[in-house]
């Protein structure tokens, strides 16, 4: 018995060393595959971070610089934590990586290739200012990849199928829910003449909801770090729901009496500031009233010497011209109407009710962060960590856990595309595509995570990119039937139904070159 075990041992040992000594020779490629993964998430954190902070920066509650701040924090927080489990779903949920058992040095070179074509096109959208689907990306470039090295076989198209479904369902979905949070905020809140006292009442519901429905949607992702893959459906969602109860009775009894002494304290500073104003008015007024008797009286005094001459050619001129003033005023005051009808469509927040949103819509933006550098990290690192685990193990079918600095690797790439180009794709988010307040940003947070919680779990394909600009486009509508930007919303829409075969086109090409040229 023992023999045959020390045989058996021996063996693998051997099995093992060869692969090993296999794989080295491939050692340039996993070189490559590092530099090109720093690449593509460096252009993840260019694109797909300004879909949590771009909201708020384009209301102002944070500027440019405290998002970047921040974002870095839970987005290198999110990585890590929740990172690993979702990175098995880009290793194994869109080809079957048993078909290059016997070639993992094709499945290495595939995933070098699908990387490059996702992190090329993800930079040129980043470059043209066009938020997109990351994930929709290295989905397109594997299977780009994959179609060059095994052909059709493998590829699993109903991933494709629901890509395409997504990019009509997310928008609509998220834009739906969005419009009618933020019509109920608009009616109960906004439209009120204070609108303080009904804002202070909803918002304890608003913080539990808010956080309620991001706890879960961390939890249910089953992150193995924090110790939730082990707790069931039903577990998560009593922690969910117990700690919407708890946030929603601090925000009552501590957070919104601070909140109404704040608002006191901003009223009275500012009818305070508003009486001086009066009372400067007043001295100016009284001294310009003075001054302009003198000058009356010396008018006055000349103006008894104009002919009578000049006065009758004068009402013949005077005639004339109140002829063609009331034209002009009638045509000023149709077009002053319709200015004025535009410019009251698009409300402004008051500055109390800034103060009610302002805090809610980091939260929200936190929480998304958090959840987006778990999510997408797998963008980034995914293809990496099946490099990685084929040159280490030799086999396609490793089973062994992602590795932490792998995640936090793609955590710090992420970061730096973020740092330097993120403002590009945050701006088109935040302001051009419509103006936010803080008010529609919080409804645009909340309900566009509402909907990736939901119909994740339900199975609904959604992404979480698509669901913001929905959501944007949505609340920007329904403050003002003009205050969306159409054509770059075209723009926006006419990117994503390009970019899985664009970058499907650049992965094929650059698996070509390998098999035909490199390998």
């Amino acid at each position: 018995m023992d023999t045959t075990t020390l045989a058996t041992l021996a063996a693998a040992t051997t099995i093992a060393l060869a692969s090993q000594s296999t794989m080295s020779g491939y050692l340039w490629l996993l070189v490559v595959g590092f530099i090109i993964a720093f690449i593509l998430a460096f252009s993840v954190g260019a694109n797909d971070v300004a879909n949590s902070f771009g909201t708020a920066v384009g209301s102002g509650v944070v500027t440019l610089r405290q998002a970047c701040i921040l974002a870095t924090v839970f987005e290198t927080l999110g990585s890590v934590l929740l990172g690993a489990k979702v990175s098995e779903t880009i290793r194994h949920g869109i080809i079957d990586a048993q078909m290059y058992n016997g070639s993992e040095h094709v499945l290495m070179a595939g995933s070098i290739s699908a990387m490059f074509g996702s992190a090329v096109w993800q930079l040129v959208a980043s470059f043209l200012k066009l938020p997109i689907s990351g994930t929709h990306c290295i989905v397109g470039a594997t299977i780009g990849f994959s179609m060059v090295a095994r052909g059709h076989q493998g590829v699993k198209w109903m991933e494709l199928l629901r890509i395409v479904a997504s990019w009509f369902l997310s928008p609509m979905l998220s834009g739906f829910m969005s419009a009618i949070l933020f019509y109920f905020v608009r009616k109960l809140i906004l439209s009120k003449a204070d609108p303080v006292p009904n804002g202070l009442r909803a918002l304890p519901i608003f913080y539990a909801i808010t956080m309620g429905t991001n706890l879960f949607s961390i939890m249910f992702t089953g992150a193995p770090m924090l110790g939730f893959d082990g707790v069931p459906w039903w577990g998560t969602l009593c922690i969910a729901l117990g700690s919407g109860f708890i946030t929603a009775l601090v925000v009552w009894f501590v957070y919104c009496p601070y909140l109404k002494k704040k608002i006191k304290l901003t009223n009275g500073s500012a009818v305070q500031e508003e009486s001086v104003t009066q009372e400067a008015g007043r001295d100016i007024a009284l001294e310009e009233e003075e001054a302009g008797r003198d000058i009356a009286l010396e008018e006055e005094e000349a103006g008894r010497g104009v002919t009578l001459e000049e006065e009758e050619a004068g009402r013949g001129v005077t005639l004339e011209e109140e002829e063609a003033g009331r034209g002009v005023t009638l045509e000023e005051e149709e077009a002053g109407r319709g200015v004025t009808l535009e410019e009251d469509e698009l409300e402004v927040d008051q500055p109390a009710v800034s103060l009610l949103f302002q805090f809610l819509q980091i939260l929200t933006a936190c929480f998304s962060s958090f959840a987006h550098g778990g999510n997408d990290v797998s963008n980034a690192i995914g293809p990496l960590v099946a490099l990685w685990l084929v040159y280490e193990s030799g086999s396609v079918v490793s089973s062994a856990p992602t590795p932490i600095w792998l995640l936090l690797y793609g955590g710090v790439g992420i970061c730096a595309g973020l740092w330097v180009w993120g403002r590009r794709v945050m701006q088109t988010l935040g302001k051009d595509l419509t103006p936010i307040t803080p008010s529609s940003g919080f409804s645009i947070e909340l309900a566009s995570a509402l909907t990736v919680v939901v119909a994740s779990n339900v199975g609904l394909p959604v992404s979480t990119t698509h669901c913001k600009v929905g959501s944007v486009v949505a609340v920007g509508w329904l403050r003002s039937r003009k205050s969306v930007d159409w054509r770059l919303f075209i723009k926006i829409f006419m990117a994503w139904c390009i970019t899985v075969p664009i970058s499907g086109l650049i992965s094929a090409a650059i698996m070509a070159l390998f098999i035909h040229v490199v390998l």
